[in-house]
């Protein structure tokens, strides 16, 4: 019998946020085909637990910050004792770990574009992109999570269009249940959220990029818009990262302290969504944001900024409301249409959960993996001119 294929992936860190559920997602779900194994430039947290099979190795490289030497020497070993038959590299922040790989033998190499930093939400940056088209001679495959990355790395980075797939993400429904409409109890929000408050949340790590704090100030302003609605409007904020003494002092500062709660990172996500009322995201830049597709499985509309591939999501006016990024005054009025209006909240938010079910499901995206995965590994032509086509993965053009 033949051995199963060695896919090695290598991220920058193993935390909480969208790209990492993906990553382990894809594992849990082809762990039957493939040998995985992780390697994190800087490390892991205890999200790397949601790996079920035990016997996939997370190694931690301890990089510090910028052009570690030594950091590399570890990847370069370690990639030695994988043996990998294909490494896939995630974003801006793993894409040196693609020459590395080719120096340690490694024949196959997907990076996959999931996304943009704070610093450089719209991938202007000149450095970044020249250098990942110096790299493309060494990478078989661009991976981009929507159409406004693939567009960017054909358009304004210049890979050609035969080596760049997208495959844009997809969840299992059925772990959402919808969102009930009559919230009298709320098991696990409690007296935070009593009955007849309208709880808005949004789910993230607690970074730039994410703009929790632009949505803070939507929130304050949104008290403003509707003071009948004052006192029974609620802000729940999900998750961890480097930020959260900026937010707390925002929360104390605006006087949110009794109407906005911080729950950090949770492993109830699906269950605490289900109270939830309205879902926001507030980002300044985004691939193709899982949580969203999350949050409207569980039957929620949406108010999300228009970056990256949240248009691909957000059907405006159908299954949410599209804004622009910062500009807490328009997210505020969003926000408020819905607060305001508890059939439109239900008929959005089954409108979005069909939308999820016909074209954003699990078992697309991971056919969409295996069938790039497979024809890398395949004796085929090292670049194959057919692209994998991306209807295979859920997408259809409305």
């Amino acid at each position: 019998m033949n051995e199963k294929p060695r896919i090695t992936h290598v991220l920058y860190r193993l935390d909480t946020g969208g790209m990492e559920q993906i990553v382990v997602t894809l594992i849990n779900q082809t762990c039957q085909r493939y040998h995985h194994a992780v390697i994190c430039l800087e490390g892991f947290s205890a999200f790397r637990e949601r790996i079920e099979d035990p016997d996939v190795p997370c190694v931690a490289l301890h990089k510090q910050p910028g052009k570690d030497w030594g950091c590399y020497i570890r990847l370069f070993k370690a990639l030695k004792d994988c043996k990998p038959d294909l490494v896939q590299t995630y974003n801006i922040g793993a894409i040196d770990a693609v020459a590395i790989a080719r120096l340690a033998g490694v024949r196959r190499i997907v990076h996959a574009e999931r996304g943009r930093d704070a610093s450089d939400p719209r991938g202007e940056s000149r450095k970044y992109r020249y250098l990942r088209r110096w790299l493309a001679p060494w990478i078989d495959r661009y991976l981009a999570v929507s159409g406004e990355l693939e567009g960017w790395l054909t358009g304004k980075v210049g890979i050609d269009p035969s080596r760049v797939v997208r495959i844009p993400n997809g969840v299992d429904v059925s772990r959402f249940i919808p969102a009930l409409r009559k919230k009298t109890v709320r098991p696990l929000l409690g007296t935070f959220a009593p009955p007849g408050t309208v709880l808005v949340g949004t789910v993230g790590r607690l970074d730039p990029v994410k703009d929790q704090l632009g949505l803070l100030s939507a929130f304050h302003r949104l008290r403003d818009l509707l003071p009948m609605e004052r006192e029974r409007l609620r802000l729940v904020i999900i998750g961890e990262g480097k930020q959260r003494p900026e937010l707390e002092a925002r929360i104390s500062h605006l006087g949110l302290g009794g109407q906005v709660g911080m729950l950090g990172n949770r492993s109830d996500v699906a269950a605490l969504l289900a109270e939830f009322d309205i879902f926001a995201l507030s980002s300044v830049a985004e691939g193709m944001p899982g949580v969203l597709l999350e949050a409207m499985a569980t039957s929620l509309p949406v108010v999300a900024t228009a970056v990256g591939g949240t248009s691909e999501v957000v059907l405006p006016g159908e299954t949410g409301i599209l804004v622009p990024a910062s500009n807490p005054q328009e997210l505020a009025q969003a926000l408020a249409g819905y607060v305001t209006d508890e059939t439109l909240r239900v008929r959005h938010g089954v409108a979005g959960r069909l939308r999820v079910e016909t074209q954003f499901s699990l078992s697309a995206m991971v056919a969409a993996y295996t069938a790039l995965y497979d024809e890398l590994l395949s004796d085929a032509t090292r670049y194959p001119q057919t692209a994998v086509d991306p209807r295979v993965a859920g997408h259809r053009e409305r």
